[in-house]
């Protein structure tokens, strides 16, 4: 296939080149003029959106609409347009930017090149104002495994020098499958072994090639997936023994049709990879060389067999490879990592931590800075366990600045990205989003475009912890449909729950339920989620959904279910228990049964719940729960007692959050009214108002908009109340406390017709849950 050159004025652009040129000389401009110029003239038939443009150019949510003015005023000052004339951009009042110029398109002959992202430098080391995220803290032994198979399938042990000659993929990537093996039982390993040793050689022949452990995902996918023809490589191995002679064929094609063959024969299978390999990229056309030849083949293989044993979830073997190694593989600083990482990706604290401090005190940062910062960013599992969050950005920060200085781009990621986890947690999302968002970048140049999307998903989550929820559905449908596009089932259920959330906190309640349609039920939608902690994640989520679509009593049924599975785990987990406990708590009160109420907020209570729950949101959301039940139950110390313990909690906090401040003065005004201080719970529910009403989340604002409005009722300002459930009148449709403020509001004015008409809609939105009466203040 060909590429594609724009030609305007006396400018020609050449977008895969990279390269802006005037009258044949190159004219500079930065990366992310040039990603705009390219997009503009790309679209040129239409006016683009500001918001369009940042996503294409930037890949974030969070650039302001300054930054894109400079930007577009340096790129005029570029190609001469300087002037009021606007002959090249034009400004869009109130859209945009279109392309302006007259523009001939010239499809050039030969081969397309691989394209970088407009907005991505040669080398990303420094702080970008990226947005990012981390799954909810409640799963995260489900997210470091899952980092640490990111990390452990970009292990490389590469011997080739490349000379920087790529094979031309286009927009594509390169994947390997595993390899077809002829052997006896105990060369099984080789299956994956050598999809990694292939995937490291392309890689370091700079052809952008998927990690190991995302086709393994891809190819484990309930019946099959049908998907493989989207990449623009497909490399299929097989490799036999015959007289102590390993044969290793190779089979490439492209997704345009174009097919090589390449074979190599030794006594050494590692060798005849290798040499199949490199005769394969030379009909290729990209020249490698291999290094000059070692002693340390049996030792690579080795590490290779505990490698594939522990990213294949082979515990015993792996445990086997460990325990049985030879002397001489025990003396390797590698072996000591690659053991340490299977300790911590079975869960096994102890060892994970005690083997890691161990190999940093023999690997000076002068000699082995690329071990010792993988070292440093494995850490991140030990501090995330142990709650010593500060200490981790410490040693993160090491892993980074070790790690800037070496050419292995995802190791930096990597380091980036557990960085910005434990920045999260901490409520520090400034740095967690700049950490996120680098993370992203450096996956992109390194070619791992499904550990790019994972960060998409973070860099979502981190843009709802800031009430972004509106913004962060487009980041996240972009990641579900390139999941979709590449069949990789398995990532879509976290994507479609980070969805789900933000439809919830937008009142988007019958969108919600939808994203959860699409994978309930597992079984019979066979996404294949073996991982339990998953399953129980996507059923909270799918109670969630029902209860806000009415459904209560089936929320509740569900959620039991899974307390039943959890039960019998003998792991169990017990941060997304106390979750569940709060829920059913939270579901009871609806249906006015103060009785389970306080059995199930008590069973969530009866520990201390942030040693097992990392996100202050729920925490501070459990305690308001455990405040609301004790007032309905009339028991006024527990009452107290609750407020007392969330106000202290929250004084505690490192860091202002505004959401927690909201719910403090709901819990606040709550016992004020309780006491008689109707003027100082009115006070404190206006400004609960303003804060909720600044945040922007619709959850918030009909959250306390509704208990508001009743209270002012209560004391006789029905003016007032008739002003705040004015805010309301957006959602009275779709949610029942909006729609029965709005009710409350017109009986306190005499207004029965328009009363009966609300109090009819609220009773249709609320489904099986029971109406408050409406004398009732701070119920729910």
């Amino acid at each position: 296939m060909g590429k594609r050159v724009y030609y305007f004025g006396d400018f020609c652009l050449d977008p895969v080149a990279r390269e802006l040129t005037r009258n044949g000389e190159a004219v500079t401009i930065a990366a992310n003029a040039f990603g705009c110029l390219t997009y503009l003239i790309e679209h040129r038939e239409r006016a683009v959106g500001k918001d369009e443009l940042v996503s294409a150019v930037w890949g974030r949510v969070d650039v302001s609409d300054n930054l894109l003015a400079q930007t577009i005023v340096r790129l005029r000052r570029a190609l001469g347009d300087a002037g009021a004339g606007q002959r090249c951009i034009r400004t869009i009042p109130r859209v945009g930017y279109r392309w302006m110029l007259d523009t001939v398109v010239a499809d050039m002959p030969g081969e397309t090149a691989e394209q970088v992202p407009a907005s991505s430098p040669d080398v990303l080391v420094e702080p970008l104002p990226a947005p990012g995220l981390q799954p909810s803290p409640w799963r995260g032994r489900a997210l470091w495994i899952a980092a640490l198979c990111m990390l452990a399938a970009a292990v490389g042990y590469w011997r080739w020098s490349a000379v920087r000659q790529p094979l031309r993929l286009g927009q594509g990537v390169a994947i390997v499958l595993p390899a077809e093996v002829n052997a006896p039982a105990d060369w099984k390993w080789l299956r994956f072994g050598l999809m990694g040793l292939l995937s490291n050689e392309l890689h370091d022949a700079r052809i952008p090639v998927e990690s190991s452990q995302t086709v393994l995902s891809l190819l484990d996918q309930p019946g099959g997936n049908p998907h493989l023809d989207t990449f623009a490589l497909v490399i299929h191995p097989r490799v036999t023994l015959v007289d102590k002679q390993w044969h290793v064929h190779l089979d490439a094609r492209t997704a345009d049709g174009r097919t090589w063959q390449a074979e190599s024969s030794t006594d050494n299978v590692l060798n005849a990879a290798r040499w199949a390999n490199t005769r394969l990229l030379a009909q290729m056309g990209v020249a490698v060389r291999p290094a000059a030849p070692t002693t340390d083949d049996a030792k690579e293989e080795y590490l290779m067999r505990i490698d594939v044993a522990t990213n294949a979830g082979s515990s015993d073997v792996a445990r086997e490879l460990i325990d049985k190694a030879p002397a001489n593989i025990r003396e390797m600083p590698e072996f000591d990592y690659a053991k340490a990482v299977f300790h911590c990706s079975e869960d096994e604290l102890a060892p994970c931590k005690q083997g890691l401090a161990d190999l940093l005190q023999r690997l000076p940062a002068d000699e082995q800075p690329t071990l010792r910062g993988r070292v440093l960013a494995q850490q991140y599992y030990v501090y995330y366990r142990e709650h010593k969050y500060a200490e981790g950005v410490v040693a993160l920060s090491e892993a980074v600045a070790l790690l800037q200085k070496q050419s292995n781009k995802t190791y930096l990621a990597f380091a980036y990205a557990q960085r910005g986890e434990l920045e999260k947690v901490q409520g520090k999302l400034d740095q967690a989003q700049a950490d996120f968002g680098l993370a992203r970048a450096n996956y992109a140049l390194d070619s791992y475009d499904v550990a790019a999307l994972d960060m998409d998903g973070a860099i979502a989550e981190v843009a709802m912890r800031r009430g972004q929820f509106a913004q962060a559905i487009p980041v996240l449908q972009r990641a579900y449909d390139e999941y979709q596009r590449m069949g990789m089932r398995r990532q879509m259920p976290d994507i479609l729950m980070q969805l789900a959330i933000a439809r919830r906190m937008l009142l988007q309640y019958a969108e919600e339920l939808a994203a959860t349609d699409i994978y309930w039920p597992l079984q019979q939608k066979h996404w294949g989620i073996e991982d339990r902690i998953s399953r129980h994640l996507l059923a909270y989520e799918r109670a969630q959904a029902l209860a806000n679509n009415g459904r209560t009593a089936e929320a509740n049924d569900l959620l039991e279910s899974v307390l039943t599975q959890i039960a019998s785990d003998p792991q169990g987990e017990p941060g997304l228990q106390d979750t569940v406990y709060v829920l059913l708590a939270k579901l009871a009160l609806q249906r006015n049964d103060i009785q389970a109420a306080q059995s199930w907020i008590g069973k969530a209570m009866d520990k201390p719940l942030l040693e097992r729950n990392n996100d202050n949101h729920d925490y501070a959301s459990a305690w308001l729960t455990n405040a609301l039940v004790m007032q309905r139950a009339g028991k006024t110390k527990e009452f107290k007692d609750a407020v007392d313990a969330l106000q202290t909690w929250a004084a505690g906090l490192p860091a202002r959050d505004e959401w927690i401040d909201i719910l403090l003065l709901r819990a606040q005004a709550a016992e004020a009214w309780s006491e008689g201080r109707h003027d100082q719970a009115l006070d404190q529910l206006k400004l609960a108002m303003s804060k909720a009403d600044a945040y922007g989340v619709p959850e918030l604002i009909v959250d306390v908009a509704q208990v508001y409005t009743q209270a002012l009722i209560a004391a006789g300002k029905v003016e007032d109340a008739a002003s705040i459930s004015g805010k309301l009148s957006t959602w009275s449709q779709v949610d029942w406390r909006a729609a029965w403020a709005q009710a409350c509001v017109y009986r306190a004015l005499g207004q029965m017709p328009y009363a009966e008409q609300y109090q009819s809609k609220a009773r249709q939105l609320a489904g099986d849950r029971v109406l408050p009466s409406e004398a009732s203040v701070f119920l729910y």
